[in-house]
């Protein structure tokens, strides 16, 4: 919608073709724009000079370009006389912007049939106008010009132009900016011949005609404007050096430029060009285009390419009649002054056609023999037959360029100096400010001027001039003699004096005279005629304007501006220019011969006009006045629909009637102003509806106003009644966040949300403050919840705690007891699901080592204190048998301490889960890790030292894991690692027994490593004891029939039955004591224990018995005197050894560890566990 918007705007750019005339302006003159009124230059630092000066002037020829110089402008385009006369609708005046140009080739080209070299020179120009109103619409107007323009070398002629023209307006719809590429135009120029623009040598005073064919070629592309037919027009301008100076454009070297102004077919100035010979350019331009443009370039800066090589071309008469054989003589240096030899340089003298390549000598010279030949210039104007340039030429990738100008004329002396009147220029200042005049500005002073003028002597003969003098005689008739050295051929010298116009100097012309070599001294001087010289300053009186005017008048009442009085003491014509202010504030100018003029307005108000009288000499003076224009009040009269309605109810007014003696405006003499808001949109309409607000007398008033401002004011009074209050409307807010409804017109909050009701309703001003507001938040659950207040808005705070549909209801009363319907808002609950905090997973422990966690719920207000918080301690398996595997309860609550026995049957991880009474759920799975803990092996013996043929117990009791894994421990013991029993090449890994302890009896003496190794369901530890077994004597019949060796034999057959037997016990009920401890009867587990002076190894007979222990009902030890308990604790300690390990042991461990404090057994010990091996053998 917007493209097709703006595309529709842009088509308005179209109709009032503003970008169609400003493409036209731009094609004339492509880069440089097109000719212009020119303009008084002012400086400011012009002191009075009372002196005579003499100042040489060389020769000002064509320059020399090299590819790389660049000159860069600032320039601007003055649009406001061309908008003020076309009727556009905008407010751009000037468009800013740069140009920068350089010389980018150098070569030859065919030009008329003639081999011609040419200077490539290429522009980059961009103007904006920013932040405009055209046509209605804001943005920023851009024109970006290249141009490619082909210059003739030998006199700077334009022979073509060629412009690439970009035209973009950046157009502003609300914040969005759009580009407009409104068209891109290439536009060629060829002119035929080539447009002389300059006449060199340069000289004050020179002037020269051009008639050509200028042929103009469009291409491009445009959606808004159409592309202009090519055209071919034949066209006469002339160019005249009307001054030199300042141009007012500060830039070294260029205190004294050349004004070029250039003039149409009709005479009329259209523009000038300030040549700077420093810069090898103009440093300043101004142009104007017919219909109001004005275009105007000041210098920035000037690059000039680093000169490698200059050449000097020396023409032996620069001033020549017609088919003279004289020499050109070529100088090449570096950039160093040093001489170049053996350079190749080609001499061009195109006008003749005649082109030739020398090469220097050791001098870094050639010299060159042509004739002047008889070619006329292609412009009109001067002495001279013709003027054009001798060219020396060093091609190549860096080509280096030296012009000379040859002037041909068909009457020419030896000598002949001139003393040129029309080469005089003139300075004006005037309170403190300078100003070079010239013939389009007037040359004319009035007293307290200070004047100066630069009076120039020229040679135009061939040969040079001897030496001289010039006297100059002022206006004042003081007269002054100056020398004039010896002039070259077209040299020049002034002579420059200063005069203050005194204050007595009389009105009329002023004379400066002057005259060279005025005794006759040079004989040779071939034109004598032209030695004297006068120029001419007419001295006047500024001006006196008056201006009186016939005020105050009325609307359309003719007000008489009268400048009759106006005066010019110096005598002449005035023309007097009348400015008028109207009604919308513009000025319309207006000339007038008898310096008269009438006015009238349509409207009262205050008016400036001003009056500009300027005499013949370009002095001006003004006057302003104000006119007062007073005006009559028109009539009205004013009409109601009704004159009492119910408040908030419309009546419509109308204007019947209205008139208005002074308007010229049938179909609007009366604007209407209602002095209320209309509903029609508009106050100034006939009609105006209005709905009052507040009970009781209701006063419409309406003003008419005529087109001269003059007012009438007319009111109507409505009575006003009550009605009640209406419209109640509700906002629902949550948070910063305005509700609206679904399409059903429910809104939907959530759980536990604050909302805010925001109530309104309408009624009359003077009602509505007093509105009582009565909310029922929860009307179907919760009837009883109301909130109350008073205004015309009302606002209440509300949390539904419960899921589903919930009506709000509002109902609005008046202080006359009037209620509004019921307002109903529905509002459906959504309920919340729980949350869970993250939970961070606990730290790994050992089997058997506590984790503890602790979760953390949310909910909504409603839910959060009936949530069901559970863990599912195995989320593998359906405990429940309901749902899934990882929902089960199985410990109920928030906070969880357990721990695990054995780590292979630990969970990997823990669920936890809540749900809400809506059935909502949370869940989050916790890792854990239980780590299976390594068993440490602990060996020891009942005698490290036997002698062979000893019994000794080996006990692994002391060995460490947790509760589980002990339970569940495998002991390996190989009894002899330096032998391989099981034949598998690894004698330390064999399995010589299984179990927890074991008796042994040595077979062998020597040094015997054994080696215990225990195994949870995953770790092993092992641990190595040496053994060193003393060698027994030795006697085989005693041994043999030694009782003894019976009793053993016996012993070892009931040992092992007695251990297959404990082996089928279970360990809680009893304990089969050590064999010095029996004495044929069984012993309870739990006395074993609990008797401290129990030692089955003991000596002593009564430590090796169990003593039978008190214990009450329920089987525990019953209590002992702490004497007792402190001397079994003494007993105890007193048998441990010193880094024992503090570990819960049986009562059986415990034994056996005193019991391998002994090193060997008695015979009464081996027969008392004989006796009870045998007691035993029997019971089995």
């Amino acid at each position: 919608m917007c493209r097709l918007r703006l595309h529709r705007d842009v088509s308005d750019l179209r109709l009032n073709g503003f970008i169609v005339v400003l493409m036209l302006i731009l094609t004339p003159a492509i880069g440089l724009f097109g000719p212009s009124e020119p303009a008084i230059e002012l400086v400011d630092d012009a002191d009075a000079r009372h002196s005579i000066r003499n100042s040489g002037s060389s020769l000002i020829d064509t320059p020399d370009w090299r590819i790389g110089d660049r000159w860069n402008y600032d320039g601007f385009l003055d649009v406001r006389d061309f908008v003020d006369e076309s009727g556009v609708d905008t407010d751009v005046e000037t468009l800013d912007g740069t140009l920068d140009t350089r010389v980018t080739d150098i070569y030859s080209l065919t030009v008329e049939g003639v081999s011609t070299l040419v200077y490539k020179v290429e522009s980059d120009g961009e103007y904006e106008a920013t932040d405009v109103n055209l046509a209605g619409y804001d943005g920023d107007l851009i024109i970006e010009i290249d141009t490619i323009e082909i210059i003739r070398v030998s006199d700077l002629a334009t022979i073509q132009q060629e412009a690439t023209i970009d035209i973009d307006f950046d157009y502003q719809i609300w914040f969005w900016t759009y580009t407009i590429h409104v068209a891109d135009l290439v536009v060629t120029n060829e002119y035929d011949p080539a447009l002389e623009g300059y006449d060199f040598p340069i000289s004050v005073g020179e002037s020269w005609e051009t008639t050509y064919s200028q042929d103009i070629s469009y291409s491009g592309s445009s959606d808004y404007v159409d592309i202009p037919d090519d055209t071919s027009t034949t066209n006469s301008t002339s160019w005249e050096v009307v001054a030199r100076g300042s141009s007012g454009v500060s830039y070294g070297g260029c205190g004294q430029s050349y004004n070029i102004t250039n003039y149409n077919s009709d005479g009329d100035a259209t523009g000038y060009k300030w040549y700077c010979p420093a810069i090898r350019n103009d440093i300043k331009s101004s142009t104007t285009e017919s219909i109001g443009f004005i275009a105007t370039h000041e210098l920035n800066w000037y690059q000039e390419m680093t000169r490698t090589r200059t050449l000097d071309v020396d023409i032996e008469f620069q001033l020549s009649p017609l088919d003279l054989d004289m020499n050109a003589t070529v100088t090449v240096t570096d950039n160093s002054g040093n001489a170049v030899a053996d350079q190749d340089v080609e001499l061009r003298y195109e006008i003749d056609e005649d082109v030739r390549t020398f090469t220097t000598d050791s001098n870094g010279q050639f010299v060159a023999d042509l004739n002047s030949g008889n070619s006329a210039d292609t412009s009109e104007g001067g002495s001279e037959y013709g003027s054009h340039g001798i060219i020396a030429w060093i091609s190549g990738s860096s080509p280096q360029i030296g012009v000379s100008t040859l002037i041909t004329d068909e009457n020419v002396h030896a000598v002949d100096l001139i003393a040129n009147s029309a080469g005089v220029t003139v300075e004006r200042t005037r309170d403190n400010r300078t100003v070079s005049l010239n013939s389009i500005i007037g040359f004319a002073a009035i007293p307290g001027d200070v004047m100066t003028f630069s009076v120039p002597v020229l040679n135009r003969g061939i040969m040079t001039s001897p030496a001289t003098n010039i006297r100059v005689t002022g206006p004042d008739g003081t007269s002054s003699t100056s020398a004039v050295p010896a002039l070259e051929s077209l040299s020049e010298q002034r002579v420059e004096i200063d005069w203050t116009v005194p204050a007595a100097q009389p009105v009329g012309d002023a004379a400066v005279y002057f005259i060279v070599d005025e005794a006759g001294a040079i004989t040779n001087d071939g034109n004598r005629s032209n030695n004297e010289g006068s120029f001419i300053l007419f001295i006047g009186r500024l001006p006196t304007a008056s201006l009186t005017v016939n005020s105050p008048v009325q609307t359309y009442e003719n007000a008489i501006l009268n400048g009759l009085y106006s005066i010019d003491p110096d005598g002449g014509s005035i023309t007097c220019v009348f400015e008028v202010e109207m009604e919308s504030g513009s000025m319309e100018t207006h000339t007038e011969d008898d310096c008269v003029y009438e006015a009238d307005w349509v409207d009262d108000g205050e008016f400036l006009v001003r009056l500009t009288i300027t005499d013949e000499e370009s002095d001006s003076d003004t006057v302003e006045e104000i006119i007062t224009v007073l005006n009559r009040p028109p009539e009205i009269i004013v009409d109601a629909s009704s004159y009492s309605i119910p408040v908030l109810s419309s009546v419509t007014l109308e204007v019947t009637h209205r008139e208005d003696m002074d308007s010229q405006n049938p179909f609007s003499p009366v604007d209407i102003a209602w002095q209320t808001a209309c509903e029609e949109g508009s106050s100034v309409s006939a009609r105006c509806t209005v709905t009052p607000m507040v009970e009781g007398e209701y006063i419409v008033e309406v003003i008419g106003m005529d087109d001269d401002g003059a007012t009438v004011t007319e009111s109507v009074t409505i009575d006003v009644t009550n009605i009640a209050p209406s419209n109640p409307t509700a906002e629902l807010w949550n948070g910063m966040t305005r509700m609206t409804a679904d399409s059903r017109g429910v809104y939907t909050a959530e759980e536990g949300d604050n909302l805010e009701l925001r109530g309104s309703a309408e009624d009359s001003e003077n009602d509505i403050d007093s509105l009582t507001h009565l909310w029922s938040p929860d009307a179907e659950d919760h009837p009883e919840i109301q909130h109350q207040s008073v205004g015309q808005h009302s606002t209440i705070e509300h949390m539904y705690t419960t899921a589903g549909l919930h009506l709000a209801t509002l109902v609005v009363t008046d202080d006359d007891g009037a209620n509004s319907e019921t307002l109903t808002v529905a509002i459906e609950i959504v309920n919340l699901p729980p949350k869970i905090d993250p939970i961070s997973p606990p730290l790994p422990v050992a089997e058997d080592g506590e984790i503890s966690i602790t979760a953390s719920v949310w909910d909504t207000i409603g839910d959060i204190d009936t949530l069901q918080n559970c863990f599912d301690l195995n989320p593998e398996e359906n405990s429940d048998g309901e749902g899934e595997a990882n929902d089960d309860c199985d410990l109920e609550g928030t906070i969880f301490v357990g721990s695990w026995p054995d780590a292979q049957t630990a969970p990997s991880m823990l669920v936890f889960h809540t749900m809400d009474d809506d059935g909502e759920r949370a869940s989050v799975q916790i890792p854990i890790s239980v780590n299976n803990v390594k068993p440490s092996a602990h060996l020891s013996v009942s005698n490290q030292n036997p002698t062979e043929g000893d019994v000794v117990i080996l006990s692994a009791n002391m060995t460490t894991d947790s509760a589980f894994d002990l339970e569940n421990m495998i002991y390996n013991w190989d009894l002899d690692t330096s032998v391989d029993s099981d034949g598998d090449g690894n004698p330390s890994n064999d399995i010589d027994h299984v179990g927890i302890w074991l008796e042994w009896k040595t077979d062998s003496h020597g040094t015997r490593s054994v080696k215990l190794t225990v195994s949870d369901e995953t770790l092993v530890d092992s641990k190595t004891i040496t053994i060193l077994i003393e060698e027994a004597p030795f006697s085989f019949a005693d041994l043999v029939s030694s009782p003894l060796f019976i009793i053993l034999i016996v012993l070892v057959l009931a040992g092992g039955g007695g251990f297959a037997y404990m082996q089928m016990r279970k360990p809680e009920d009893l304990v089969e004591a050590p064999p010095e401890a029996r004495r044929g009867r069984r012993v309870s587990m739990d006395d074993a224990f609990d008797d401290p002076e129990f030692d089955p190894f003991s000596e002593d007979e009564d430590r090796r018995r169990v003593k039978e222990q008190d214990r009450d009902e329920d089987g525990e030890l019953a209590q002992v005197s702490e004497e007792k308990t402190s001397e079994a604790e003494e007993n105890t300690s007193a048998t441990e050894p010193e880094d024992s390990p503090v570990l819960q042991l049986t009562e059986l461990d415990e034994e056996y560890e005193q019991a391998s404090v002994a090193d060997t057994l008695d015979n009464a010990v081996l027969s008392e566990l004989l006796d009870e091996d045998e007691t035993a053998s029997e019971e089995e």
